[in-house]
């Protein structure tokens, strides 16, 4: 669990690092959306663009520093997972909680990384004359993000298996 800390921390120190440097080379109205073909079709003020950036990365890492603490004291009927009744039964739900908190660790450290990166892709393009996050960088990170995220599905269910 360190380790992933030490991922999230690092992830942050990168987040602030860029925030320091783009903020002031970027213009006071910054494209914030942008269409399939990586045309902007929205704007936003640059300060509301970094603090949507700043929460979304403080929610997106509750998933690895907080979410792990609050996690046991949720009452099962509110938690979501295969054959529950056996996995967090009381001799199971210990152990599992332990593999659940690591597993949901590592999607927050997925999610994290991918808003890091994605975020830098727009600076850069609002840095750009044309404006434009016309590269296959963003599809790469999408596509790369969903083959996780199936990955991170079958590992909890093959986990999870029902009780035979």
């Amino acid at each position: 669990m360190k380790l992933l800390l030490y991922i999230v921390l690092f992830l942050f120190g990168v987040a602030i690092a860029q925030s320091i440097y783009f903020y002031p080379l970027l213009p006071d109205i910054v494209g914030s959306h942008f269409d399939i073909v990586g045309k902007v079709n929205g704007t936003s003020y640059k300060m509301k663009y970094f603090i949507v950036y700043c929460v979304s990365l403080a929610i997106t890492s509750s998933f690895t520093i907080i979410l792990p603490l609050i996690f046991k004291y949720v009452p099962t009927s509110m938690i979501n997972l295969p054959h529950k009744a056996y996995w967090l039964s009381d001799e199971r739900r210990e152990e599992s909680f332990k593999f659940l908190n690591v597993h949901l660790s590592w999607f927050g450290v997925a999610s994290m990384l991918l808003m890091v990166i994605i975020f830098h892709l727009t600076f850069l393009a609002n840095l750009s004359p044309i404006k434009d996050l016309n590269t296959p960088a963003p599809w790469a990170l999408l596509v790369t993000f969903v083959i996780f995220t199936i990955w991170w599905t079958v590992v909890l269910l093959k986990h999870f298996p029902k009780p035979s």
